[in-house]
């Protein structure tokens, strides 16, 4: 996007603000016979984009998106905002900017931030959007890594491109681009330190062991979906801290445990009680559900089954709470076409197999729960969501 193209987008709002629930497709049909109306259809494709992910970005209107704009690599503003609160320090330098979501919110603990991008139209935004925002950034368009070298940064953040040059999603750090595994002495000299996003899907102890300097490992879901995977890196440190944490409106669901306990932590097991706890995603992520089990004197149902049970409620568990209303065998024709949602685990069949053969349709807080026992039998437990009250 060049100055003269973003001056034109921002020249003409109203045209935005006038169609901005329009079906972008049919406004480039209706418009078709004006080209200039390209990008600012191009900026309302990308506002709708971003409504339910940054609403505070989209409730401003002098912000401007790069074309094409995807998001599925970028953090939302819910998670963004969480990673600011777990950061600070005097000069924040982001090497791979993007469309400047993180560095603007970690930014916020930081005296110093600073922005870099290869891109030049991607660059050319963020300076405008930041200025808009009223954010002390700098912003440069450069290699990042070229930047890092000379950087005096305490602290920086890296979120490497996941994606290879067929444009297929990868996964690892070594096929990410800047390949993190490769800088790390840069990453942690001058007792700096680094904050690397990874993907949801990457393998935590196989990254903890390319990484070296993991200090912290921070997983974050949003409404029990994993959505981030960050490593801090830091020289020296002797022990790694794994911190989970799964973001609603009103709460974060923090839960957080030293690395080192668990291989040697395995929570006890218990037949159905009063209560039904499933830990949320991030926790089962970190591999710490029987750390978590121990910490709240819960029993789990089977070693590897990640349901655990209780007679006396937990209050406000880190998950999903249930009052158990009945347990019977697999496939108990009393349960034929009834309404429940199904979760299947450490289970013969998934939750959708046995939807069907029991033609079961979904509910609001009905659920049943498929899974295996402490003595090796497999069981259908009936219970309801808890909502507050017993």
């Amino acid at each position: 996007m060049s100055p003269a193209e973003l001056n034109y987008i921002l020249n003409h709002g109203q045209f935005i603000e006038d169609h901005i629930y329009e079906d972008p497709f049919l406004l480039s049909l209706k418009y078709s016979g004006e080209p200039e109306n390209r990008l600012l259809i191009e900026q309302i494709q990308a506002r709708q984009k971003i409504k339910k992910k940054l609403p505070e970005w989209y409730a401003n209107p002098d912000l401007i998106f790069p074309p094409g704009l995807s998001l599925e690599q970028a953090s939302s503003q819910a998670t963004a905002t969480l990673k600011s609160t777990l950061v600070k320090g005097n000069h924040l330098l982001d090497i791979t900017g993007g469309l400047g979501i993180d560095c603007y919110y970690l930014s916020k603990s930081f005296s110093k931030a600073s922005y870099v991008e290869w891109d030049a139209d991607m660059a050319l935004i963020a300076s405008h959007n930041f200025h808009q925002l009223n954010a002390n950034i700098e912003t440069m368009h450069n290699d990042g890594l070229e930047v890092l070298i000379n950087s005096e940064a305490d602290f920086i953040y890296i979120d490497p491109y996941r994606r290879d040059d067929a444009k297929n999603k990868v996964v690892a750090l070594s096929d990410c681009l800047p390949d993190v595994t490769k800088i790390l002495d840069l990453l942690i000299t001058k007792g700096r330190r680094s904050l690397i996003k990874a993907s949801p899907m990457l393998d935590i102890n196989l990254a903890i062991e390319q990484l070296k300097y993991v200090c912290e490992v921070w997983i974050i879901s949003h409404k029990n979906e994993c959505k981030e995977v960050l490593f801090l890196l830091e020289a020296g440190a002797n022990s790694i801290k794994v911190k989970t944490f799964d973001i609603y409106p009103d709460t974060d669901n923090a839960f957080e445990f030293e690395r080192s306990d668990v291989p040697v932590t395995k929570a006890d097991t218990g037949a159905p009680d009063k209560f039904l706890y499933e830990p949320n995603a991030s926790i089962l992520k970190s591999g710490g559900q029987d750390v978590l089990a121990q910490v709240l004197k819960i029993k789990k149902l089977h070693p590897n089954s990640n349901f655990f049970t209780s007679s006396e409620l937990v209050e406000h568990f880190p998950g999903k709470t249930f009052v158990i209303k009945q347990q019977l065998k697999p496939f108990d024709k009393s349960l034929s076409k009834g309404r429940f949602n199904v979760i299947s685990r450490n289970f013969p069949k998934k939750a959708n197999e046995i939807e069907q053969k029991m033609k079961i349709k979904p509910a609001k807080n009905d659920y049943l729960i498929a899974t295996r026992l402490q003595d090796g039998t497999y069981t259908f437990i009936v219970c309801e969501l808890y909502n507050g009250v017993e």
